[in-house]
């Protein structure tokens, strides 16, 4: 076995600057790796009922749950998966409008009252636009995911979502009916 002292023979010879200029780097992808970890948010298993065809579709979604996160929703995302999106939850019902500012791909928004059951879907929103595209009765939760989901998924009158990993829920979330 060769020691680091036996190194310099190897061609491993590296001046101190270059030692300290790449352990620096690594401290950086390091550090960047745990900021941008902790800004992404939580993830959360959610199935949507077809009521047509009486099954259920599995959809993996990021959290919006703070202020921050609903202004920033889906903001800025060049592409967001088949059968993934984004769930926006909200303290209590109430009338929500969204709109697609800086928002470059084209979106269902489909909104849900406290009890997960569907409300509304505003289909095939239009990137980077200001036209709003409001719940048609008081909605808590949100779930934006790419356009043309919502009918592929065929989710509309008699839909309604429930929170299928309940491991996955932050504490005080599991106001969500939760399969076990």
């Amino acid at each position: 076995m060769q020691t680091l002292a036996k190194w310099p023979r190897w061609g491993f010879n590296l001046s101190k600057r270059v030692r300290i200029a790449a352990f620096c780097l690594m401290l950086i992808i390091l550090v960047f790796g745990k900021v941008s970890h902790g800004i992404a948010n939580d993830l959360i298993r959610l199935s949507l009922y077809d009521a047509d065809h009486d099954q259920w579709h599995d959809i993996l979604a990021e959290l919006a749950v703070t202020p921050d996160q609903h202004q920033t929703g889906l903001m800025h995302r060049q592409y967001l998966a088949d059968n993934h999106g984004m769930l926006f939850i909200y303290e209590k019902e109430k009338p929500l409008s969204f709109w697609m500012k800086n928002t470059y791909i084209s979106l269902d928004i489909i909104y849900f009252t406290s009890d997960g059951i569907w409300i509304n879907t505003a289909h095939n929103t239009t990137p980077l636009s200001l036209i709003p595209y409001p719940s048609l009765a008081p909605a808590q939760f949100v779930l934006e995911l790419p356009a043309g989901q919502a009918k592929r998924l065929n989710i509309g009158a008699g839909s309604q979502f429930i929170v299928k990993d309940c491991n996955m829920l932050k504490s005080g979330l599991d106001f969500v009916p939760c399969t076990r």
